[in-house]
């Protein structure tokens, strides 16, 4: 039987309309001064084109994950294997993908005024800003699944 992996142990729900691409929130502070996530990449998958409005910190788990640019999504910017850490002041856009294993991450988000990140269109047009109450719901929601 092969080890458990934190993959393999980890309640996930998908990310509604994304094959392969999982989500597991793990806090959003009192004071709406961070959200800490697990995501989790099947091989190759990769998420919408988002701007991290507020400032990040990443830790890679599990696999490689994968950072494209935002306006030329073949170009591959970094590859970073399990145990890579990195962080950011924020206002920073691009497309996250699992590489040929998947990946695990931890993503420490700090919001701004409440927003965590926006999605793009194929335009690159902002469709949607993700706020702190959508990661609190999506707390709620993994409670009501156990």
């Amino acid at each position: 039987m092969p080890p458990k992996t934190l993959a393999s142990t980890v309640k996930w729900i998908q990310f509604p309309g994304f094959a392969g691409l999982y989500y597991n929130v793990l806090e959003v502070d009192d004071n709406d001064r961070l959200v800490q996530m697990l995501m989790k990449f099947e091989p190759g998958v990769r998420c919408v084109p988002h701007r991290h409005i507020g400032p990040v910190k990443t830790l890679v788990l599990e696999g490689e994950h994968l950072i494209y640019k935002v306006d030329d999504p073949e170009k591959l910017v970094d590859t970073r294997a399990a145990g890579t850490y990195t962080s950011h002041d924020g206002d920073e856009s691009h497309i996250e993908a699992g590489g040929p294993d998947g990946a695990v991450i931890l993503l420490s988000m700090t919001p701004v005024e409440g927003n965590i990140w926006e999605t793009y269109d194929h335009e690159l047009r902002v469709d949607r800003i993700s706020t702190v109450e959508d990661f609190r719901r999506g707390l709620r929601k993994q409670a009501a699944e156990k």
